[in-house]
């Protein structure tokens, strides 16, 4: 994960993904209190307890999330349809989640407490006002947007990087080369997944041969995988939980330069040749990722539980009104950039 001017914080996958309380709500395990309303106001989109996101907000997430995809794949993306629904909704839904997100961990910031620093309330409101400046006097109007809009957003950041810290602040940061280990490994690999059962057993002994081949002559691993294997992709880099089960457990018991049995996987058979069994560069790189996820397990065991019994207000009928299309000249999508760049974390 790159970082700039100190780290970048699960924070920010947390509030740039979709993975919130306003999309899980649905699920059994989740028994936060979701209230469509119309008892917001016009200039309101949702209120999580006592911490209410604006419609001038939303609209610049929106806006600034717009960009970002048109930036990617072009204006030809709102056609698209994503498991049935429109993109534009796919979008507008992660856009939901983002706001409450970010109020979800501004109320859990105020039950525990959290408070910004004088100095890093200066750098919001320096980074805001840069900002704001950026806006062209058509999309300040078009958002119905304030300076302070602005840095109510960039000091939902803070404080959501703020109580990530805390909550994380206990989590052991010693990462063991063990459990970072990377290792470089080669298959030759026959995909079973939509074979008969005599399909499969001729796969196996075409496998069988391959097998052979390797153990009793000098044969060129390489370029058996290019002759044989039903993967275009020969060479893999990984750690331990990132393959199946069965592949990766039989690649981190190779030695540098063995070659495996047949392995059979979820989706095939494999043979394994172990390129590098510890590749020390990529191992040490790794360590910052494995600590991450620790992290990241430690914050989501606690941030789920306080979120189950929140009240949540949604503003349905002033989101429904707000279209993709209303936005379509603005054109600035560097909200989290400007903030990455003028507000440090401590």
């Amino acid at each position: 994960m790159r970082e700039k001017k100190k780290r970048s914080r699960y924070f920010l996958i947390l509030i740039m993904t979709v993975v919130l309380i306003l999309s899980s709500c649905q699920k059994k395990d989740v028994t936060t209190q979701i209230v469509f309303t119309t008892g917001l106001r016009r200039n309101e989109l949702l209120k999580i307890e006592n911490v209410i996101c604006s419609k001038a907000e939303g609209s610049l997430l929106l806006v600034n999330t717009k960009n970002k995809y048109e930036e990617a794949f072009g204006e030809e993306i709102w056609k698209q349809q994503i498991d049935g629904i429109s993109f534009e909704t796919y979008v507008k839904d992660m856009v939901k989640n983002q706001m409450g997100q970010l109020k979800c961990m501004s109320f859990y910031a105020q039950e525990e407490n959290i408070v910004l620093s004088e100095e890093k309330k200066a750098a919001i409101e320096q980074a805001a006002s840069l900002y704001f400046q950026e806006l062209t006097e058509e999309e300040k109007e078009g958002l119905d947007i304030t300076q302070e809009d602005i840095e109510q957003i960039y000091t939902d950041y803070a404080v959501a990087e703020e109580l990530y810290e805390y909550l994380t602040k206990d989590v052991e940061e010693e990462i063991s080369d063990a459990e970072a280990k990377v290792i470089v490994v080669q298959h030759i690999y026959k995909d079973t997944t939509n074979l008969t059962e005599e399909e499969k057993q001729n796969a196996y002994q075409t496998m069988e041969k391959i097998e052979q081949n390797l153990k009793e002559t000098d044969a060129d691993f390489n370029y058996l995988a290019q002759e044989y294997s039903d993967d275009s992709k020969i060479e893999y880099i990984f750690g331990r939980g990132e393959m199946d089960i069965a592949f990766e457990e039989a690649a981190f018991a190779l030695e540098q330069g063995e070659i495996s049995d047949i392995v059979e996987s979820s989706s095939g058979y494999h043979i394994i040749k172990c390129i590098n069994d510890y590749d020390m560069e990529r191992t040490n790189s790794n360590k910052k990722t494995v600590l991450e996820k620790r992290k990241r397990e430690a914050f989501d065991a606690v941030y789920a539980k306080f979120i189950k019994n929140l009240l949540t207000e949604f503003n349905q009928k002033v989101w429904d009104k707000m279209k993709i299309e209303d936005y379509k000249e603005m054109h600035n999508n560097n909200l989290y950039e400007v903030y990455q760049q003028n507000v440090q974390v401590e």
